[in-house]
């Protein structure tokens, strides 16, 4: 009766182990499967994840670059780079910036002037009167926006066609076109428009770059306005700089379809060093887009 139960009993044993090997293999499968399918999907939140480093996206390109040229222990600025890009979601969703790639901590909100809109100011006859001089022997304007520069890369075609623009944007300091050459968050256009909407809402690459347009040729009566998280208006008037940080949703509009000209222009945040800036630089070339 004895050596029964006993045999019982070992039986009982096997199956368990049996039960908890089959249920340990079951998860392993299914890991596996998840996890080809998160690789597989294009909807994957982690920058870090093989799919991302191996083919993606500019966040994923700037993690491999920096891996490769920076040493942490002799580059403090690459550092907090990779370190903002490694909670980039997080930081987005405790701040109205909310940059579709780079998100840099400690950047004030607040913007309240830039030293190179005087510049701009001071030359605002001369800029004024080349616009002018443009439409007069351009009866026909095939453009909405007409890029200077664009994401870093410089158009020769177009900047011969406003040599005074082009001379005035080198004497900015802190445009990040000029200031930091083939930098992906340097922009700089023109732009012609009587829509009602010159610009659809959008959110730009990082919360480093404050963007200005400053007014050219606008309607007085009926002067477009940025608005910003879809609540705060500046409105676009001649010679008046509207600053605001290009990572906050915004959009613009035009209420009145009157002809709106005005000059746009990417600056580097003035809280950002002359070192994270060249830093920041180096990492988001033009050639990681």
């Amino acid at each position: 009766m004895l050596k029964s139960l006993q045999d019982s009993y070992e039986l009982l044993r096997d199956q368990v182990w049996f039960f908890r090997f089959f249920v340990i293999m079951g998860v392993v499968c299914v890991y596996r499967m998840l996890l080809h399918f998160v690789l597989r999907s294009n909807h994957c939140p982690n920058p870090f994840c093989s799919k991302c480093l191996g083919a993606g996206s500019v966040r994923g390109r700037a993690i491999n670059r920096i891996k490769q040229d920076c040493n942490d222990d002799d580059n403090r600025f690459g550092s907090i780079i990779h370190n903002n890009l490694a909670q980039h979601d997080r930081l987005c969703s405790k701040n109205d910036e909310k940059p579709t790639v780079y998100f840099h901590r400690g950047l004030s909100s607040t913007i309240v002037d830039i030293a190179d809109q005087k510049i701009l100011l001071e030359h605002y006859q001369e800029l004024r009167q080349e616009i002018v001089k443009y439409f007069q022997e351009n009866e026909t304007v095939p453009w909405t926006h007409l890029h200077l520069y664009e994401n870093g890369k410089e158009n020769s075609i177009n900047c011969k066609k406003f040599p005074k623009l082009f001379e005035i944007l080198q004497s900015l300091p802190n445009a990040i076109c000029v200031n930091s050459t083939n930098c992906l968050f340097g922009n700089c256009f023109l732009t012609c428009s009587s829509s009602e909407q010159i610009e659809e809402a959008s959110k730009g690459l990082t919360n480093c770059s404050i963007r200005m347009h400053f007014g050219l040729l606008c309607d007085e009566q009926s002067p477009a306005y940025v608005l910003l998280n879809k609540r705060k208006r500046l409105t676009i008037q001649n010679q008046q700089p509207t600053i605001y940080n290009h990572a906050v949703e915004h959009s613009i509009e035009n209420p009145k379809e009157g002809k709106q000209v005005f000059l746009t222009i990417d600056f580097w945040h003035p809280d950002l060093a002359n070192d994270m800036r060249q830093q920041l630089a180096s990492i988001f070339n033009t050639d990681l887009a």
